[in-house]
């Protein structure tokens, strides 16, 4: 934080302005925790949570998908081996899209890693990982599509369940009377 103040007149109060983090910083920040050394988990939470959404889905190198706690439990398990991320690059693609491309060491083993997020409230709410070209139109198609279902399932009291997950705005005894006829 850092006060401004107005010089001109001598009765005015200091004003106090705050500096925004933007989303590529958060992504800058959090990828620098990793820096080697093994922590316990607790120690970035925070940070964690400050960067993943709550509705958080994706999917990993192996096809596996996860969710935020699945997230939280795999960098958990990587900052206690002592991973390192280097060289961060962050290439915005669309107003809500990022291609995220990192290097993991973990394990005497470089692993490079780049995903497609998709960004809400400043948010990762979803990352694709992306293997190719083909694999950056797949994972733009998908986000595109779970993006579509997202805003269809928040419009819709009596939706229920979306791949798997209770929407936060169901009507749960409604869903139930569907579901008996």
């Amino acid at each position: 934080m850092s006060a401004i103040t107005n010089n001109s007149n001598s009765s005015a109060k200091p004003t106090t302005t705050t500096k925004r983090t933007t989303f590529k910083q958060k992504i800058r920040q959090y990828a620098a925790l990793f820096d080697g050394s093994n922590k316990d988990f607790s120690d970035i939470e925070s940070a964690f949570d400050v960067l993943y959404h709550d509705d958080f889905l994706g999917t990993e190198s192996n096809g596996e998908e996860v969710n935020k706690e699945t997230k939280k439990q795999l960098d958990e398990k990587r900052l206690a081996a002592g991973a390192k991320v280097t060289h961060v690059a962050y290439t915005r693609t669309d107003w809500n899209k990022a291609l995220v491309k990192y290097h993991l060491e973990i394990d005497g083993k470089s692993i490079i890693s780049e995903y497609l997020v998709t960004i809400k409230d400043k948010k990762v709410i979803e990352a694709q990982y992306v293997n190719g070209f083909a694999g950056m139109v797949k994972a733009a198609w998908v986000s595109d599509f779970h993006l579509i279902r997202r805003v269809q399932s928040y419009q819709h009291v009596d939706k229920v369940v979306f791949e798997g997950y209770v929407s936060p705005f169901a009507d749960l005894t409604a869903a139930k009377q569907i579901r008996v006829q």
